[in-house]
């Protein structure tokens, strides 16, 4: 009965390796593949129940078989390269987000500083500015006060060269020297000249002495006196 089973099969395989060997002559015009056909068709064996060739010996013969079998674990050199990588990765990120942060936080500080030093120095020019205002204040109340001195002074010698010149001479020679100057010259020479000769002796060498040094009788002595040649005595 298994005898009638496996002559379908064989003719089917002798079928087949006979049209292998006509398409091998045809294309390759060799017989080294229907050769290895034929070989691979007469070893595989037939299943005694179906007739059919069976394929466990194929599978066997082509590896071992890992059905039913754990996945092999990986090398643990790659898995820990890997890793190794990312955290060092993540390092030098973490890294460069603090070097930001800190560069930041300088922009910023750098930042405030300019706007406090722009505060300080619109205040300290507004200071200057005030400053500058007094000053021009100062100097314009002084002009006026000494525009005013000026026009008193005026006043006064006009006054003076209207009395007589005895009555004059009698106030001049107990007059501030400093005030008598600045009186005697902006008097009339001539009036002047009458007034000194009818001052006291003392107090019109002083005058004279002051209007043309410029300086008290005292303070001309000094710087005059040590110019003078010394007397030697005999």
């Amino acid at each position: 009965m298994t005898n009638l089973r496996l002559i379908p099969v064989l003719v089917l395989a002798a079928s087949a390796l006979l049209a292998l060997k006509l398409l091998g002559l045809a294309i390759e015009g060799g017989t080294s593949v229907t050769a290895g056909v034929s070989v691979a068709m007469a070893q595989q064996p037939t299943d005694p129940a179906t007739g059919t060739a069976g394929t466990g010996d194929a599978g066997a013969s082509d590896g071992p078989s890992t059905e039913g079998d754990e996945e092999a674990p990986p090398p643990p050199g790659v898995g820990g390269l890997e890793l190794g990588g990312s955290i060092a990765e993540r390092k030098v990120l973490e890294s460069l987000s603090d070097r930001r942060r800190e560069l930041d936080n300088r922009e910023k500080q750098f930042e405030l500083r300019q706007q406090l030093m722009k505060a300080t120095e619109d205040r300290l020019q507004q200071k200057v500015e005030e400053i500058s205002a007094i000053e021009e204040r100062i100097r314009g109340l002084q002009e006026k006060e000494e525009k005013k001195r000026e026009e008193e002074m005026k006043d006064l010698v006009v006054m003076y060269e209207s009395m007589k010149a005895k009555d004059a001479a009698r106030i001049f020679d107990r007059l501030d020297l400093d005030i008598l100057v600045r009186v005697a010259r902006q008097m009339n020479p001539r009036k002047m000249a009458d007034i000194m000769g009818r001052m006291s002796p003392e107090a019109s060498e002083r005058l004279t002495v002051a209007l043309v040094t410029g300086r008290k009788p005292e303070e001309a002595a000094a710087v005059v006196a040590p110019d003078l040649p010394k007397i030697m005595g005999n």
